[in-house]
């Protein structure tokens, strides 16, 4: 809930003082009460000859009754903050903030709809006083976005200077609706946003999936702004995930070469910007780096394994993986497949071929003991690894019992009928494009036609394809 108080100049009529000296004199004073309310809510101790100074010059003020009620709310003395608003209202009983405070109270006390209707309150009496209808709006943001938009409408058509779209943003951004913030961020002047903002904005960005957005407004926040390195961070990461891996790299090479304190996850974070920028070598300095830093992050170990991969290191690759396997029990189904397809390159180029092929369907075996729904994709890999090692025999023995299996099914998925398609589509080819064989091939195009009609091969073996084959199935 938003809890900033407009502090206008008060009148001079106070003590017949300049409005200046007296502002200044306000402020002051309002900062020495809050302090020693925060430590003192009830003003029993050390805060009470405060307060009651405070009252004594300034209890005819509005803005001063509304800023002792603030502070009295920041130590949630919900009764004495509704006394100070009341106070305001007898001088001034138009006055909004007052309203808002009495709001806030409510808000802290979890009731939304006698929030809603102080701010309401507030909106109708003091029309011109933006804080009206922003605390209206925010009351609503989740339960009735529609009701909130209403009033920033309201607001708009009120105080056409007030950059709505800004502070719109900002409330869906604070509710976790990102994809709402970033729509009306991106209605918004970028050039005239606060430096929170901006950065409310990237990050919207971020979370709602616009890497392109995230990167453009991250770069005009650090031209904005350029002593604040987190828009460095943002950057950084919007060009990561938007996969615009040179203005990642250079944005990650300012943030590494700035003050800031380094975390694992900047380092991380280069790492891949590097990686895909197919800077591999480096890229395992910093995965290594962000490991250093942080032992339970294990997902760099499998960024190095990636990276040695992509280096043609199937050693080291293989040494990394199988780590990040032994030490993370959250391993992903993916991840287990990544050390198996480790092992099935080493077969494909050679290497102790009936041991690292026995090791990667060991690797399959593992993941079903840890997975068990994982049971068929780990019958359709090894067919399929067996496949691409051109193994037809193997290949045969795996792919032919699935197919079976997955044919009798009446329930069968979207994945296990992506399976099943695959499956049948190699075991086609195995029988007519490496047996010469189109009669045994035949009953699994005929099977994978009534799946994929679209699939030009199976059309090509059942001779659907020819123009008088065409005209005989019409």
């Amino acid at each position: 809930m938003k809890k900033a108080v407009k502090f206008l100049i008060m009148g001079a009529f106070v003590f017949g003082l300049s409005a200046p000296a007296m502002a200044q004199d306000y402020q002051s004073v309002i900062g020495e009460v809050s302090k020693a309310l925060k430590e003192d809510p009830q003003a029993v101790g050390a805060a009470k000859q405060l307060v009651k100074d405070f009252m004594k010059s300034f209890k005819k003020d509005p803005e001063a009754m509304v800023a002792l009620g603030n502070a009295y709310l920041t130590g949630k003395n919900f009764t004495k903050a509704v006394e100070c608003a009341d106070l305001a209202l007898k001088k001034n009983k138009n006055f909004g903030d007052a309203y808002i405070l009495k709001g806030d109270v409510e808000a802290l006390k979890d009731d939304g709809g006698q929030a809603a209707m102080w701010y309401q309150q507030a909106m109708n009496l003091d029309p011109k006083n933006p804080n009206g209808y922003m605390s209206y709006a925010n009351v609503y943001r989740k339960r009735s976005p529609q009701e909130a938009e209403n009033a920033l409408n309201q607001l708009r058509k009120n105080v056409p200077d007030f950059p709505i779209e800004a502070e719109t943003g900002h409330i869906f951004y604070t509710s976790g609706n990102y994809d709402k913030a970033l729509e009306y961020f991106n209605k918004s002047n970028i050039s005239k946003l606060t430096e929170s903002r901006i950065g409310e904005y990237a990050l919207a960005a971020l979370q709602a999936g616009d890497y392109v957005k995230g990167l453009d407004v991250s770069k005009a926040a650090v031209q904005r702004f350029p002593e604040n390195t987190g828009f460095l961070r943002l950057a950084m990461m919007n060009g990561v995930f938007g996969k615009q891996f040179g203005d990642a790299v250079e944005f990650a090479e300012k943030l590494m070469n700035s003050s800031a304190e380094k975390n694992a996850g900047d380092y991380n974070y280069y790492g891949q910007a590097l990686a895909g920028a197919e800077q591999h070598q480096k890229a395992i300095e910093q995965f290594t780096k962000a490991f250093s830093m942080d032992s339970e992050a294990f997902k760099n170990l499998q960024a190095i394994s990636e990276a040695y991969s992509a280096l043609g290191d199937t050693d080291k690759a293989l040494e990394y993986s199988i780590q990040y396997l032994d030490k993370n029990p959250d391993a992903k189904p993916s991840e287990f497949s990544k050390l198996a397809l480790i092992y099935v390159e080493k077969v494909k180029a050679g290497e102790d071929k009936e041991t690292n092929w026995q090791k990667a369907m060991d690797v399959y075996d593992n993941l079903v003991k840890k997975y068990p729904h994982t049971a068929i994709y780990a019958k359709f890999q090894k067919g399929h690894q067996a496949y691409r090692c051109e193994d037809d025999d193997k290949a045969l023995s795996y792919l032919l019992p699935l197919i079976d299996e997955l044919g009798s099914k009446s329930d069968i998925s979207d994945d296990e009928k992506s399976y099943l398609i695959n499956a049948l589509s190699e075991v086609g080819y195995i029988y007519w494009g490496d047996k010469n064989d189109l009669e045994s091939a035949t009953p699994y195009y005929k099977k994978l036609y009534e799946l994929k009609p679209d699939d030009s091969t199976a059309r090509k073996a059942l001779g659907l394809d020819q123009p008088e084959a065409e005209a005989a199935t019409e």
